[in-house]
């Protein structure tokens, strides 16, 4: 008589069976919808900012950053003002910067349930911001950090 340990290919098929019922419903449950959002909205606002550097060196211009009640636009600003104050789309609609894929002003709206650091700096026509900026967004129990580093304007 044979006498043998292990499982039998039938109970393995059964457990990996019941272990991804399991993981599929119980899972989702740990992560809530606002991390992704968070993750989302900080992956934007970097994009936004890597393009406000990039646009401001290629067109040997200043491009202003306004963050206020969690929306995100971008403007052209003068030479001579980098303090981007009184520039936005509404007032003058030259002043915005465009969005490639759509041709309008690039403004990020406001995602439900997310905060981000208000702010209002510029990058000028080398690419240097107005200073180190550090963002903060958040929302339910996730947040993450927005670098833009002083001296090269290096978003991460």
């Amino acid at each position: 008589m044979r006498s043998s340990s292990g499982f039998t290919l039938p109970e393995l098929v059964i457990t990996l069976v019941v272990i991804g019922i399991m993981a599929a419903v119980v899972v989702p449950r740990f992560v809530s919808q606002s991390e992704f959002d968070v993750f989302g909205v900080t992956e934007q606002t970097r994009s936004a900012l890597r393009f406000a550097q990039k646009s401001a060196v290629a067109k040997r211009r200043n491009v202003c950053v306004t963050i206020d009640g969690n929306s995100l636009a971008l403007t052209f600003g003068s030479s001579f003002d980098a303090s981007c104050i009184g520039l936005t789309c509404t007032a003058n609609p030259d002043n915005c910067l465009k969005n490639p894929g759509s041709g309008q002003p690039y403004v990020l709206p406001a995602t439900a349930g997310i905060s981000l650091t208000s702010a209002n700096f510029s990058f000028d026509a080398l690419g240097k911001p107005g200073g180190e900026q550090t963002l903060s967004v958040s929302g339910g129990t996730n947040a993450q950090t927005i670098t833009v580093e002083a001296e090269t304007g290096y978003v991460h």
